[in-house]
């Protein structure tokens, strides 16, 4: 996760309770409407994994239960960076039918919140690098995502101390989005149809400014830098693509030697992928 917040006052980075015993507690509220009492879900942990698994999982349920299409990677980055507060008195709100997600908590608050959303930024200890990647790559993984889904993420510091990270996803963009044709048309007669090795070379790898991708293919090379390999039907849970357009995405992206195949129905970013992310950041 990006990891700027303040550091903790203790060697370990995480603070360890007297007992020996890692005792860890998340309350998500739940709005239905705006007119009403929030519905109020408690929940324990014994163990910081647990915390991190289960609440992502709790909270992506939920908001996708009631209508949200925020997807799992992004709600997981923002749990696991509750770690740089110690994950003290977190607080998830689902507003919005799902599509407004709010985690806050009381720890020492994030110093400069610009450098949060930049890569490579990260304060880290060894013992939170046991639980966490550690590098900094988080919040800028998840603003790329968000963004591109036609949302938005936004760090605020909490009222007396600690930090608020809002993630908003726009119903309207995002259905546009799932709704839009095809960027790439594969109907065209047999004829006229490139050979694979020739369509791969119809870019140049140093030549990233002629490369034309849509947002739904920066999208899932974004996802799939994030973890690691993806096949057709993670890039589908994850962004809310069909299963047949996450799979002909795939297969323009590895033409175009963005992505490679893992053997296994999987692809992975490929050295070009990964120098055109470096590119397409460096330039937006």
């Amino acid at each position: 996760m990006t990891d700027n917040y303040a550091e903790p006052k203790n060697d370990a980075g995480l603070e360890e309770p007297k007992s020996g015993a890692v005792n860890l507690a998340a309350r998500i509220a739940v709005y239905d409407n705006m007119r009403s009492i929030p519905r109020i879900i408690d929940l324990r942990f014994t163990g910081i994994d647990s915390f991190i698994n289960e609440t992502s999982q709790k909270t992506y349920s939920i908001s996708h239960d009631i209508g949200g299409k925020i997807p799992y990677t992004i709600i997981k980055e923002i749990i696991e960076n509750l770690i740089h507060a110690d994950f003290k008195e977190t607080i998830i709100t689902i507003l919005d039918s799902g599509n407004h997600i709010i985690v806050s908590d009381q720890g020492p608050g994030i110093e400069d919140k610009e450098k949060a959303l930049l890569p490579g930024y990260t304060s880290a200890t060894s013992k939170m690098k046991e639980y966490i990647r550690g590098v900094g790559s988080g919040f800028p993984i998840v603003k790329e995502t968000i963004t591109f889904s036609g949302g938005s993420i936004d760090v605020k510091d909490n009222i007396r101390k600690g930090t608020v990270v809002s993630l908003k996803l726009n119903q309207a963009s995002f259905n546009n989005d799932l709704q839009a044709p095809p960027a790439t048309t594969y109907n065209e007669p047999t004829s006229s149809r490139k050979k694979p090795e020739e369509e791969a070379q119809a870019v140049s790898s140093d030549r990233f400014e002629d490369l034309e991708l849509s947002d739904r293919q920066r999208k899932i090379l974004f996802i799939t830098l994030e973890l690691e390999e993806a096949g057709p039907s993670t890039i589908a849970r994850e962004l809310g693509f069909s299963l047949s357009t996450s799979y002909r995405e795939l297969i323009h992206l590895e033409k175009n030697r963005l992505l490679d195949s893992s053997g296994n129905g999987k692809r992975k970013l490929s050295k070009k992928g990964i120098k055109y992310l470096e590119y397409y950041s460096n330039n937006i």
